[in-house]
Order: C-alpha cells, then sequence, then structure tokens
C-alpha cells in the first residue's frame, strides 16, 4: 500500500558460457578424432588393397624390362631405362603405404640415422617433376652441421614431398616463383628445415587450423596431408609450423634431433 517495488536479479553468466565453449570444443575435438580415426582404419585398409595391384605392376614392369633388353630397337634403352626407374616408384609406393599402415595401427617408425641432405634430394626429385615446366626457380640452403638426423627415412620424406608439392602449387600464377629450401643446426641440437615459397600466402583464419584434420585450401584436396605431416614430425620428438614471409608466400618449417657424429662412431664401436 505504499508504492510498486521492483526487485531484480544479476547472474554472471560467465562461467556457464565457458563451460558451454569447452563442451562445443571438445565436441569438435571428438568429432575431429572420429574421422581421424576412421581416415587411419581406411588407410589401413587401402594399404592392404592398394599393395596388391602395386606388386602387380612392378612385376609388369619388369617382364617389360625383360623383353626390352632383347630389344635391337633405336630407343630400346631409354625405354628401358624408363620402365626401370617406374618399377623403382612403384617398389617405393608400396614402401610407403606399409610405412603409413604401420604407423596408424601401431604409431611406431623404424629410425635410424640418416643423411638429411640425401633425404632432401630424393625427396626433391619426385616433388619438383615438371617444377621448371611451371618456370619454379629452386634452391638450397644446406648447414653442414645438420647432417645426420636420427629418422624414418620413408616418413621424412613423405613430410618433405608434401610440403614441397604444396609450395609448388601455391605458387600457380604468382608472378615470382621460387622454392627455397634451408637447413640450419640450431643450439637446442635439432635440425630445422625450411621450405619457403613465394605464393600468395596464407589467409589468418586458415594459418590458426592449418594442420588439423580436414582443413584445406584446395579445391580438391582431402586436408589430412599437413595433419598426417605434424603427426610424423611430432613422433619424431619434433615440432612443425608455418610462417609469413615479409616479402610475400609462407615458410613452413619443422625440426628433428641432430645425431652428432662421434655419437654414430661410439655407436658402430
Amino acid at each position: 500500500g505504499t508504492g510498486r517495488f521492483f526487485t531484480g536479479f544479476c547472474r554472471d553468466l560467465t562461467e556457464r558460457h565457458r563451460a558451454e565453449a569447452r563442451i562445443q570444443e571438445q565436441q569438435q575435438e571428438l568429432l575431429h578424432m572420429a574421422r581421424f580415426t576412421a581416415l587411419g582404419e581406411m588407410a589401413s585398409t587401402l594399404a592392404h588393397e592398394i599393395n596388391q595391384p602395386l606388386t602387380a605392376i612392378t612385376n609388369y614392369l619388369k617382364g617389360s624390362r625383360r623383353l626390352l633388353e632383347k630389344s635391337a630397337e633405336e630407343h630400346a634403352p631409354m625405354l628401358r631405362e624408363a620402365v626401370e626407374k617406374a618399377a623403382e616408384q612403384a617398389l617405393r609406393a608400396g614402401d610407403v603405404i606399409r610405412h603409413l599402415r604401420d604407423f596408424v595401427a601401431r604409431g611406431e617408425s623404424e629410425r635410424n640415422v640418416q643423411r638429411l641432405p640425401t633425404l632432401i634430394e630424393e625427396a626433391s626429385s619426385l616433388a619438383l617433376v615438371g617444377a621448371r615446366e611451371a618456370d619454379v626457380r629452386v634452391s638450397y640452403k644446406l648447414d653442414p652441421a645438420a647432417e645426420l638426423v636420427l629418422t624414418d627415412r620413408i616418413q621424412i620424406q613423405q613430410v618433405l614431398l608434401n610440403l614441397m608439392r604444396n609450395a609448388v602449387e601455391a605458387m600457380q600464377g604468382a608472378p615470382r616463383r621460387e622454392l627455397h629450401v634451408m637447413t640450419v643446426a640450431r643450439d637446442d641440437g635439432m635440425a630445422e628445415v625450411s621450405v619457403i615459397d613465394t605464393g600468395a600466402g596464407l589467409a589468418p583464419e586458415v594459418s590458426a587450423q592449418l594442420f588439423q584434420p580436414f582443413v584445406t585450401t584446395k579445391k580438391q584436396g582431402m586436408g589430412v596431408g599437413l595433419s598426417i605431416c605434424r603427426t610424423i614430425v611430432e613422433s619424431h620428438g619434433g615440432h612443425i609450423w608455418a610462417e609469413a614471409m615479409p616479402a610475400g608466400g609462407t615458410a613452413f618449417r619443422f625440426t628433428l634431433r641432430i645425431v652428432d657424429k662421434e655419437e654414430v662412431t661410439n655407436g658402430g664401436e
């Protein structure tokens, strides 16, 4: 009877919103993991199925090479060499698939001491096929102090192959097409490998989630290449990241543990 009163209640919903955001993030992570697990199972199945036709391809190529050895045709030596190289790559594809299957199944890899310049050279010979026709200039700057590393050869070559091919694709249509591959020995005992392009660069929103599964900037891409690269590098005790270059383009860098020559000598004794 003395007038009208209003009562207000203030509730701080910050924690509630944070909890909801955490739940949403966890759901997204679980969804990614479920798809990644499905991918692993699919990779294991495909590895088994693909190895069979690869074996048949290798056998056919070996048979063709034997026939060419008996041929007196003018171009037979050149064809024989091409067939031999094709057979080698079919065998290499089988190795890649076998290593991927083992890695997916057990998370393990066969690591031993490798020469980093050799790994880069072999990966480049595959990744840069057609680079000259695409008017891509390639340069190497390899630190002698970062020569020996402890790696699974096939897996690290796959990382290099992926990064180099991505770099070449990123420079399609660019006015300046330069690919720089560099290594440097860091003070923490790691070798830092850099694959640098002069393409258009990465959008900030893509950079933040670049190494997550199923994130891609390619129309035909699946978005698993860089995710697999990250898994491989981190399983080697290294780290992989991307950064924008001041003059344009992107640098992809990853690290591997350096093995001292003294360690190798002592291990051999």
